[in-house]
């Protein structure tokens, strides 16, 4: 684990941006591109490690390096090989930086692992700077979505998607999940997407993806499916838009009228590209997207920055006892229409809402009592979804049948 946090730590401090690396112009990437490594010239490299390893050891997974034959390791590999693009690998502050025994040698393997990774990751910003047309480091979403259909035909994990549904879809739906989680007003910096572990899920489907052994994540072949269906199933009248009742109707009516009101005037009523389209008060595909990335991870940051301002009613930057009350009040009605005990209620639910957040100020919560609290996924869907006040009213049950289940 402390070999993989020196390699994480060496390559996010290599990918931090000089104050010249945000107006470098698109032509310089193809001048770039020479700094990169290929396959062989990597072979070489390994080769050119072991012949200088310091002793001899059982295998080439167990060859170390001191400081000494590190730098005639860079001499042979600059000079005698003629390959000048490791030059940055082998510096004195990469040395210090990786992880050491002691007798103050590093791991061959680890130390090759690093110049492989820190190859591909620039490998991939050259690629995909050259989709960043103004040239400032960061890529928008048509950017990126250009960027990622001509990927697609490199990810075997992703053959035959083109049967299934238009690449430009799946790039879409991909692309997505990096302006949720990384974008900045419409714009997602290439090396928060490189440094990324979604990046990394993505890479992933350089692997042939085992029929027996579906890969999951968002960018799985069965999830972009899943999401597609899903959108077209909601949207009945195929405008490529769905409207609340769309919406309400086709999710077999879990979601409480009052969340879906709020969603809509929050993300969609002021939505550009649905008040272009004429669909002022409807979700296109994009929006369907953002909503999906922001129920599916509650928990997290972005998820709770795009439900938080649905829950606060009156935009004051925290939830009060009045809009806890308000959002389950509606819960609860629906509660009582599906035929379960009416004798629940609905103060006794507002102070379990208020006991998982642990808010510093006992009346109200904010963005940063969810997330420091560890229960914001909970808390939200209560709120919102009958299901999942269903699922936790009964979490207690649902435990022991799980167990009850493991133990068989």
């Amino acid at each position: 684990e402390d070999v993989v946090n020196t390699l994480n730590d060496l390559l996010f401090e290599d990918a931090q941006p000089s104050t010249s690396y945000e107006q470098i112009p698109v032509f310089h990437f193809s001048i770039c591109s020479h700094n990169i490594l290929g396959q062989l010239q990597l072979d070489d490299v390994w080769f050119c490690l072991l012949r200088h390893a310091t002793k001899a050891a059982n295998s080439p997974d167990d060859s170390r390096l001191h400081y000494d034959d590190f730098c005639q390791a860079a001499t042979e590999c600059t000079d005698a090989l003629k390959l000048p693009a490791v030059r940055p690998y082998f510096t004195a502050s990469v040395f210090l930086q990786m992880s050491k025994d002691l007798q103050g040698t590093i791991s061959i393997p680890c130390f090759h692992h690093y110049i492989v990774r820190k190859n591909a990751m620039l490998q991939t910003m050259i690629h995909m700077g050259c989709f960043d047309t103004d040239g400032d480091g960061a890529v928008t979403d048509t950017e990126l979505q250009a960027y990622i259909a001509a990927l697609v035909p490199e990810l075997p994990g992703l053959q035959g998607i083109d049967r299934s549904m238009a690449v430009d879809t799946y790039a879409q739906i991909a692309a997505r999940k990096f302006l949720f989680f990384l974008g900045k007003k419409g714009k997602v910096k290439i090396r928060d997407i490189v440094m990324s572990s979604m990046w990394y899920e993505l890479m992933e489907l350089r692997v042939e993806a085992d029929p027996e052994q579906p890969q999951e994540g968002w960018f799985s072949k069965g999830n972009a499916e899943r999401v597609r269906s899903i959108f077209f199933h909601l949207d009945q009248d195929m405008n490529g838009h769905l409207s609340k009742h769309e919406f309400c109707v086709n999710t077999v009516g879990s979601f409480s009228p009052i969340f879906l009101d709020r969603v809509y005037e929050e993300h969609l009523v002021s939505h550009k590209t649905c008040r272009a389209k004429g669909y002022p008060d409807q979700m296109d595909f994009g929006a369907f997207l953002d909503f999906m990335l922001a129920w599916d991870n509650r928990s997290s940051l972005a998820g709770i920055q795009y439900l938080f301002p649905v829950l606060d009613l009156k935009g004051r930057g925290y939830l009060s006892q009045a809009d806890v009350y308000t959002f389950f009040r509606q819960i609860y009605k629906m509660w009582v229409d599906c035929g379960l005990y009416p004798e629940l209620n609905i103060e006794d639910v507002k102070d379990e809402v208020f006991d998982m957040a642990q808010p510093e100020d006992p009346l109200h919560i904010t963005t940063q009592d969810l997330q420091k609290c560890g229960m914001a996924a909970t808390i939200i869907g209560m709120l919102a979804d009958v299901n999942l006040f269903w699922e936790y009213d009964n979490r207690e049950t649902l435990m022991q049948r799980d167990k009850d289940d493991q133990g068989k």
